[in-house]
C-alpha cells in the first residue's frame, strides 16, 4: 500500500522549502569561508614559521652554550697553567651540546703556543693535535674542508699574568643538520640557514649545505612584514617542491654571525584544514537535508509501529533484569555457601591433625620444660579458640589474623625447633585494620609447613610482608616428594573466598627461590 504522504504536494513543498534553505545557507558559509580562507592560510604558517624559528635559534644557542659557560669561570684561571689543572671540567663544558663533538684550545705564553684538539664520543673526551685550519684560527668563520662545510667559532681572552687563552667549537655543519632534522620530525616548516654572502649554513637538502642559495620564483609582489618588524614574508614558488610556500625571513645572529633563517611552509598543506571544513560542511548540509526529508516520510508511516516494538521491547528488557538479578542473588548466596563450606571443611581438618601433632609436643615438653609446656597449654587453647570463633562474612581483620599465627606459629617453632626459623613479619600500620578471609595467614604457613623440606642445615623461612595493596606470604622453596595429600584445599578455599568478594585470581607460585602468595586486602560491606 501506497503512503500517501509520498504522493502529496505538502511533503513536495516542504522537501524544495528544505533545499533552498540549505542552499542559501551554503552559499553564505561558503562566502565567508572564501574571505576568511587566505588570513587562516598565513596565520598557520606563521605558527608553524615561529615553533621550527624557536626550535632552531635554541639549537644554535645550545651549540654556543659551551663557550659561554666556560667564559663565565674564566675568573678563576689566572694562568694557562690553571686552565690545563681545569682540563676535564673545560672539555665537559665546552662540548656539552649533543653535536658539539669537536672542539681546540691555544695557550699563548710568550713566544710559547700550545695547540690541542678535544674530540667527545659517548661522553669519553680525548686530546688530539690541532689541524692547521684550527690553528689559524682569526675569527668566527664557515671554512670548506673536502667536501664538508665547518663553522669555527671561539673566544680569546688575555688572562691576568698577559698570558692569552683561545678556546672554541669545531662544528660540521652536514651533522648538525643531520641532527636538526631528527629534532622536529613532525614539523610543517622546512628550515634552511643562510650567511651574510647567501651560502646555505643549513639545509634539509645536505648536498646544498656550502652552495648558493637561487634567487627565489616569487608569486606575489608583495613582501609583508611580521609584528616583530625584523621578519618578513612573501609568497614564492619551490624549486624542489613545485608549489606554492610561504617564505619567511629573520636574522639569526650567533656569536657575531649575521646569519639570516629561512623557513619554507607549503601553501597547500597549510590550506588542508579549511578545504576539510568545506567538505564536511558540504557533507553536513546535504546528509542534514536527505535525514529530514526522510525522517518527514518515514515517522509519519512508521510512528505507531516503532511505538509498539519499544514498549515490547522496555517490557522484555524489564523482565529479563529481574531475572538477571534473581540469578545473581541465587548465584551470590551459592558462592558465599561454597566459600562456608570450604571454611568449615579447612576447620575439620585442622582439628584433629594439628591436636595430634600439639599433643605429641606437648608431651616431649612436660618431663623437660614444664614451664614452655604451660605457655604451650596456652598457646593451644588460644589457636582453638580463635579456630572455633565464628565469623559470619568469612573474613578477620590483618591484626587478628597476625595474632592467630603468631600463636600458631609458635606451636609449629616448639615442634620443629631450629628447623624452622623465627617467622618475620614486616605489616605497615595502614594495613592492620584492613580485612584478610579468615584463616587466611594460617593456611599458607601450613601449606608451607607441609610441602617442604625442614631440617636444622635447611630450615625453613616464612616471611608475612606489606607490599602495596597486598599481604604477601613468601617461603623459601625446598619441596618434598613425598607429600601425598595435596588436593589444594586451603588454596581453593582462599580463591573462592576472593572469587566472592570479587578480588579476582588470587596470585601465587614460584618466584626465583621462593614461593610467594600474594593476598589482596579486602573491604567487607555488610
Amino acid at each position: 500500500m501506497k503512503i500517501p504522504i509520498y504522493s502529496s504536494r505538502y511533503f513536495i513543498g516542504i522537501g524544495i522549502f528544505i533545499f533552498l534553505c540549505f542552499t542559501g545557507i551554503w552559499f553564505f558559509m561558503s562566502g565567508k569561508l572564501s574571505k576568511r580562507t587566505e588570513q587562516i592560510s598565513i596565520d598557520l604558517a606563521t605558527k608553524n614559521y615561529e615553533l621550527k624559528s624557536n626550535v632552531i635559534r635554541n639549537e644554535f644557542n645550545g651549540l654556543t652554550k659551551g663557550i659561554e659557560n666556560l667564559v663565565a669561570i674564566l675568573p678563576e684561571f689566572h694562568s694557562t697553567a690553571d686552565f690545563i689543572k681545569q682540563r676535564k671540567i673545560v672539555e665537559a663544558l665546552l662540548l656539552n651540546h649533543p653535536t658539539a663533538n669537536k672542539g681546540w684550545y691555544t695557550l699563548i705564553n710568550g713566544q710559547d703556543t700550545t695547540y690541542r684538539a678535544i674530540e667527545k664520543n659517548d661522553q669519553t673526551y680525548r686530546e688530539l693535535p690541532a689541524r692547521q685550519y684550527q690553528k689559524d684560527w682569526t675569527g668566527n668563520k664557515l671554512i670548506s674542508i673536502a667536501d664538508t662545510l665547518h663553522w669555527l667559532v671561539a673566544s680569546k681572552h688575555k688572562l691576568s699574568n698577559t698570558e692569552t687563552l683561545i678556546f672554541g667549537l669545531d662544528i660540521n655543519l652536514v651533522e648538525l643538520q643531520s641532527y636538526l632534522s631528527g629534532i622536529d620530525p613532525a614539523g610543517r616548516a622546512s628550515a634552511s640557514v643562510i650567511d651574510e654572502a647567501g651560502t646555505y649554513v643549513i639545509n634539509p637538502a645536505e648536498k646544498l649545505i656550502g652552495t648558493k642559495m637561487g634567487v627565489p620564483v616569487r608569486l606575489s609582489p608583495i613582501t609583508r612584514r611580521l609584528k616583530d618588524s625584523i621578519s618578513t614574508y612573501e609568497i614564492v614558488m619551490s624549486p624542489v617542491l613545485e608549489i606554492p610556500v610561504f617564505r619567511y625571513y629573520t636574522p639569526l645572529n650567533i656569536s657575531s654571525m649575521k646569519w639570516t633563517m629561512v623557513l619554507d611552509t607549503a601553501a597547500l598543506n597549510v590550506d588542508e584544514d579549511v578545504k576539510d571544513i568545506e567538505k564536511y560542511l558540504i557533507s553536513m548540509f546535504i546528509s542534514a537535508a536527505l535525514i529530514i526529508l526522510l525522517l518527514i516520510a518515514w515517522a509519519q508511516a512508521k510512528w505507531q509501529k516503532e511505538f509498539m516494538l519499544r514498549q515490547q521491547a522496555e517490557t522484555k528488557r524489564q523482565q529479563l533484569s529481574i531475572e538477571k538479578q534473581e540469578l545473581g542473588l541465587i548465584a551470590e548466596r551459592q558462592q558465599k555457601d561454597n566459600v562456608l563450606l570450604q571454611l568449615n571443611a579447612l576447620k575439620q581438618k585442622v582439628n584433629p591433625h594439628f591436636l595430634f601433632n600439639s599433643l605429641s609436643s606437648l608431651n616431649a615438653l612436660i618431663s623437660k620444660e614444664p614451664e614452655l609446656a604451660k605457655s604451650f597449654v596456652v598457646k593451644l587453647s588460644k589457636v582453638y579458640r580463635y579456630v572455633l570463633k565464628s565469623y559470619p562474612n568469612g573474613l578477620a581483620t590483618v591484626t587478628e589474623e597476625l595474632n592467630f599465627v603468631k600463636e600458631y606459629f609458635f606451636l609449629q617453632k616448639i615442634r620443629f625447633g631450629d628447623a624452622l626459623e623465627p617467622l618475620e613479619i614486616e605489616i605497615s600500620d595502614e594495613h592492620l585494620q584492613e580485612q584478610l578471609p579468615f584463616m587466611s595467614l594460617q593456611t599458607l604457613i601450613e601449606n608451607a609447613v607441609k610441602h617442604n623440606m625442614l631440617s636444622k642445615t635447611k630450615p625453613l623461612k616464612i616471611s608475612i610482608k606489606s607490599e602495596g595493596d597486598f599481604i604477601v606470604v613468601a617461603n623459601n622453596l625446598q619441596l618434598r616428594t613425598d607429600v601425598k595429600d595435596s588436593g589444594k584445599q586451603g588454596l581453593n578455599y582462599l580463591q573462592s573466598t576472593y572469587a566472592y568478594f570479587g578480588a579476582g585470581q588470587l596470585k601465587y607460585g614460584p618466584e626465583g627461590g621462593d614461593y610467594k602468595c600474594y593476598l589482596p586486602l579486602l573491604a567487607f560491606t555488610p
